[in-house]
């Protein structure tokens, strides 16, 4: 269990570094209000910015005759699921729940900026319709089936029916729901967008985006790099990673002083044979050895078993945080720290039994009933 502790552990640290991470492109800048103090959700900035931002700055990529410019609304809503989903949730229509949701009103100019975006099921969404992210059902709560092509979603006063189904391994965007742009703009009553993502030609070209941001003071822009933004995220998250190492070097120790206790019980009942191999001749190397090889190979059963339970139970779950989600990542190094971590406890567990078949004089030990 400990090592299924560690491995769950590892995959959380890492599953939230790497979502984050994995959003991150350093060719990618964000365009966000300067008085929002960084939040994408409080922004606004102007309908028209990515035409001002494409004749004014240069460097910036374009992908089949269109500018990388994609113009954004990020919003948290209350979503309700259409009839039939409820009818499958519930065994009838009758009590709606409502889900807290992150929906995201974008154009077709999003995927040549989101390029990690990948359309597995469906088509692109038209009027009345929209995509969701692979980790949408796992983030509301609801089975993946009420999610399918062509159900219903209702939100901000309009239904939409599901167009399609979209990836972006290792980021948040999985667990987010795109619909068009202007639809949700005459929904929420906005003439304006939360924020304009910009993919440059290369990293170096964002210093002239930065400086058309800071010469249109009358805009009132920040410019931020991707990869910048999503590591202030990051660090903005720290101190629940560390809470969550916390817990397990906490849970570590316990099973440390329960396995010392368990080896000492164990010497305890053979310190007679124990002293006897010493009278022969075998040294307190031997001896210690002995002892630690046993506490491995009882570390490394229950490490293995700790292992295929949490590859059974954590791999491809999900994590909600919010109105978001991220994927537990089960791999080398989680394993590595686990099984580590157990074998440590084992070795560290047979120090105070080791110590006391040494220091208990032979001839006591002999003694021993």
């Amino acid at each position: 269990l400990v090592a299924a502790l560690f491995v769950a552990t590892t995959a959380f640290v890492r599953g939230l570094d790497g979502t984050f991470s994995g959003a991150a492109r350093d060719d990618t800048a964000i365009l966000l209000s300067s008085v929002s103090e960084r939040d994408v959700i409080r922004s606004t900035v102007s309908a028209g910015l990515p035409e001002i931002v494409s004749a004014s700055v240069t460097g910036i990529r374009t992908i089949g005759g269109e500018p990388a410019i994609s113009s954004e609304i990020h919003m948290a809503t209350n979503l309700r699921l259409g009839a039939e989903a409820r009818a499958a949730l519930n065994g009838a229509v009758g009590d709606e729940r409502v889900h807290q949701a992150f929906v995201r009103g974008v154009t077709e100019r999003a995927f040549l900026v989101h390029s990690n975006v990948t359309l597995t099921e469906g088509r692109h969404a038209h009027s009345g319709e929209v995509l969701v992210g692979a980790l949408v059902a796992k983030q509301l709560g609801v089975p993946e089936d009420t999610l399918a092509i062509g159900k219903q979603l209702r939100f901000e006063g309009g239904t939409f029916t599901i167009a399609g189904r979209f990836t972006a391994p290792g980021s948040t965007t999985e667990a987010e729901i795109w619909a068009p742009l202007s639809e949700l703009r005459g929904l929420v009553k906005r003439d304006d967008s939360s924020v304009v993502f910009v993919r440059m030609e290369s990293p170096a070209a964002f210093a002239d985006l930065d400086l058309f941001a800071k010469r249109r003071v009358d805009l009132e822009l920040l410019a931020i790099p991707s990869n910048v933004y999503y590591r202030e995220l990051v660090d903005y998250l720290r101190p629940m990673q560390w809470l969550a190492w916390a817990m397990a070097v906490m849970i570590g120790a316990a099973a440390l002083f329960s396995g010392a206790n368990t080896l000492n019980a164990a010497v305890q009942d053979r310190v007679r044979e124990l002293a006897t191999l010493r009278a022969l001749g075998y040294g307190a190397t031997a001896l210690c050895t002995s002892l630690a090889i046993e506490a491995i190979v009882l570390a490394a059963a229950g490490g293995l078993l700790g292992l295929v339970l949490a590859k059974a139970f954590l791999a491809g779950s999900a994590v909600r945080i919010a109105m978001s989600a991220f994927e537990l990542r089960v791999d080398a190094v989680g394993i590595l720290v686990a099984f580590g971590g157990v074998i440590a406890i084992g070795i560290l567990g047979a120090a105070p039994a080791a110590a006391r078949v040494l220091t208990l004089p032979v001839a006591a030990a002999l003694k021993e009933n």
